[in-house]
């Protein structure tokens, strides 16, 4: 793991303090990091630092709760050889095609815990994929499963077990149940844009597939309250944002006994982070509620709905704890420079049906920043 580890010990040498922006973002790249995480670094996170750990940007947080425009990077540091291994690994993956490869249905990373090393993980319909891959990705190591992809069974259909109460207020947290003219699905909590300034609710888009329907509501004791219309479509990542059209506003904020702050997300490193730590992360949702897991693997490629597949998916805690109408809802893990508020790991979309896998899956937040610039 000689290359990070060298790159740091020359940046270490370097006199950063000195440099100017350009050139510290260059010397940076040269040692190997990433064009986002040295555009994110200074100086003083690598003075900060031993020579054997790398600074990286774990999450974007709101720095000010009432300014959803306040996002700035949070910095933590990671093992050197850790953080080596890991890009080694994403940067073998992301030369994968998984639509030009015949019969891989699933692909993504599972992070090492700095004793085993990062690996890629499969998912193929015949035993010979798993060699194919093993060969394109070379020195990576690779796990494959042989699945059999089932019909997803149906689902009788449930009361929501968390409702908003129409009578606590106009802001309205994630986590609660929502819906379209008849469809049932979780809010998730506000989706900011920064180019327009805007905050929006939002949840799964699949809610409105096959239906003409471009209402959302919130589902609650006294029947369907309309509290937005559709303004954007994103069916690849499965979101879709709602405009609010009367005076309920979408909160940086979770449901619960004790509402729960959305301070912002988490970033693929972070996530790797989480990852490697065993950190438990949580979910609250209309139909489930509360539950807690941990992070099986990231950066997903999911092909079991055909082309095109879905890209950035996370993948974590156990089918048993969704089922339909949690789709919306976000995974989410303590602050760590704020433990009563949280950072969002990913949407919540989907599980596993299908024999010999068992997870969650959706697509992770850090998609949403680095392709449209949202923040949740």
């Amino acid at each position: 793991m000689k290359g990070i580890r060298s790159g740091v010990e020359r940046v270490h040498e370097r006199p950063l303090s000195r440099m100017g922006r350009r050139r510290f973002v260059k010397t940076l790249v040269a040692a190997g990091f990433s064009v986002a995480s040295a555009s994110h670094l200074s100086a003083s996170h690598f003075e900060a630092v031993g020579e054997d750990e790398v600074p990286i940007v774990y999450a974007y947080a709101r720095e000010d709760p009432d300014d959803p425009a306040s996002i700035a990077p949070r910095v933590r540091s990671v093992a050197a050889e850790w953080y080596n291994d890991l890009q080694a690994a994403l940067s073998s993956y992301e030369t994968l095609d998984p639509g030009a490869i015949d019969g891989l249905i699933d692909v993504s990373v599972v992070p090492g815990d700095g004793n085993d090393r990062t690996k890629i993980s499969v998912d193929v319909a015949h035993e010979g994929v798993v060699s194919t891959v093993d060969d394109l990705l070379e020195d990576t190591p690779v796990e494959g499963s042989v699945i059999e992809a089932t019909a997803e069974a149906e689902h009788e259909d449930l009361e929501p077990a968390r409702q908003f109460d129409i009578d606590s207020g106009l802001e309205v947290p994630g986590g609660v149940a929502c819906g379209d003219s008849e469809g049932l699905a979780t809010l998730a909590p506000a989706v900011y844009d920064p180019e327009t300034r805007t905050r929006y609710f939002a949840t799964a888009d699949h809610l409105y597939a096959g239906s003409e329907s471009t209402e959302l509501a919130l589902v609650s004791a006294d029947g369907r309250v309309p509290i937005g219309q559709v303004a954007r479509h994103y069916p690849r990542e499965d979101l879709a944002l709602i405009e609010p059209t009367d005076e309920f506003r979408p909160a940086h904020a979770l449901d619960g006994d004790e509402s729960r702050l959305v301070a912002g997300q988490f970033t693929r490193m972070g996530l790797a982070d989480l990852k490697a730590r065993s950190a438990e992360i949580h979910k609250i949702s209309a139909m489930s509620g509360h539950t807690t897991g941990t992070i099986q693997a990231i950066d997903g490629i999911t092909c079991i709905y055909g082309d095109p597949c879905k890209r950035g998916q996370l993948k974590w805690g156990t089918q048993s704890d969704f089922t339909d109408g949690d789709s919306g809802s976000v995974s989410y893990a303590p602050d760590p420079e704020n433990p009563e508020q949280v950072l969002v790991c990913g949407l919540n979309n989907a599980r596993t049906w299908w024999p010999g896998e068992d997870y969650i899956w959706g697509t992770a937040a850090y998609v949403f920043e680095e392709e449209y610039g949202y923040t949740f």
